[in-house]
């Protein structure tokens, strides 16, 4: 008993490197699968996860180690950010920098940014298409985001040869060439 006693801050510190470790390899596994240091709720919520783990130890002894601890799991993490492992990261930058009002050109110039010829992942498949294929079903447009009904669409396909990415599809809908909605289908 006296052991434990003794070395009680010791197995305390052991236990809250392994859980942030373990919560370290969750977010590269959510980045590795859907990109997710991408966006700012990913960093919010391991954040918040990282202090219920380390608050309660850090309130009763007072260390500084539980703080370098979540200063150094936090910044990690922020390196995530800079770290491409997977095609879909690229992918999904490309989906989020499409904006309304956007060219076919400034699009596919935007996805040669994203996917250079030579790039470290190949080109992802992508046609165009001319109508709205039934996109909106007897809908308002603006009841599915567009801004008016698209009479073009450009197909994004990952990577059909590869059973991973086979299903990641970014679609780009377009009226008189200028884009009026865009759709993410993750795999």
């Amino acid at each position: 008993m006296k052991y434990i006693k003794r070395h009680v801050k010791g197995i305390g510190l052991i236990v809250e490197v392994v859980f942030l470790i373990a919560l370290f390899l969750l977010g590269l596994f959510l980045d590795y699968e859907l990109a997710a240091s991408l966006f700012w709720q990913f960093y919010l919520l391991m954040a918040v996860l990282a202090l219920i783990l380390l608050l309660p130890l850090y309130l009763q002894s007072r260390h500084k180690q539980e703080l370098w601890l979540f200063l150094g799991f936090n910044i990690s993490l922020l390196a995530l950010h800079f770290l491409t492992l997977t095609p879909v990261k690229p992918f999904t930058k490309f989906y989020l920098d499409i904006k309304n009002g956007m060219t076919i050109q400034e699009v596919q110039g935007l996805f040669n940014q994203r996917f250079p010829k030579e790039g470290r992942f190949p080109q992802p498949v992508w046609e165009l298409h001319y109508g709205h294929n039934g996109v909106l079903e007897n809908r308002d447009p603006e009841e599915k985001g567009f801004v008016a009904i698209p009479d073009q669409n450009l197909n994004y396909i990952l990577d059909p040869s590869d059973g991973r990415y086979n299903a990641e599809v970014v679609t780009v809908y377009f009226n008189d060439s200028k884009v009026v909605g865009a759709k993410y289908l993750p795999d």
